[in-house]
């Protein structure tokens, strides 16, 4: 099959890695086939694009590249829906924010994590109810708070 996209031109792709969101994400709603698409050099980001709509892709991360303390509790319910039984068979992704010319200020919406049964591709964007995460969780600075405590080692 064959994907065609305004950001990343035409993209083969096989039914097995279409991603239908069984709860859209907020203010997309109408929007439920995906793919995700991963270009070398942007590791460990990932793109989310739309196969309905050619110019729709969202910047995604795994929340445990830079945050590995985040916790997503996500009840039988959603399980449910994803139609799995195991929390195994769940891959997160955060959506990532950058700012127009101010790649230093992206941020990551860890108050509603993509979550994705990896067995059938079903998807839900989740908003965590009572959680301390916010919507714009700056990157960076997670990033420097881990090189802080875990220095790189020399090498001379």
């Amino acid at each position: 099959m064959i994907a065609e996209t305004s950001r990343f031109g035409k993209i083969e792709h096989g039914k097995s890695e279409i991603i239908t969101m069984v709860r859209g994400i907020l203010g997309f709603d109408s929007y439920i086939r995906f793919i995700t698409v991963s270009l070398r050099g942007q590791e460990p980001f990932k793109w989310l694009q739309s196969l309905e709509d050619p110019d729709l892709a969202f910047l995604m991360i795994d929340p445990l590249f830079f945050k590995p303390d985040y916790i997503v509790e996500i009840n039988p319910n959603d399980l449910v829906m994803l139609k799995t039984k195991s929390i195994d068979d769940i891959a997160i992704f955060v959506l990532v924010s950058i700012p127009k010319g101010q790649p230093a200020l992206m941020s990551a919406n860890l108050q509603a994590p993509l979550v994705i049964n990896k067995s059938n591709m079903n998807a839900a964007q989740l908003v965590l109810g009572e959680s301390y995460y916010n919507t714009n969780h700056s990157i960076f600075k997670d990033l420097e708070r881990r090189l802080v405590e875990t220095p790189m080692p020399d090498h001379d």
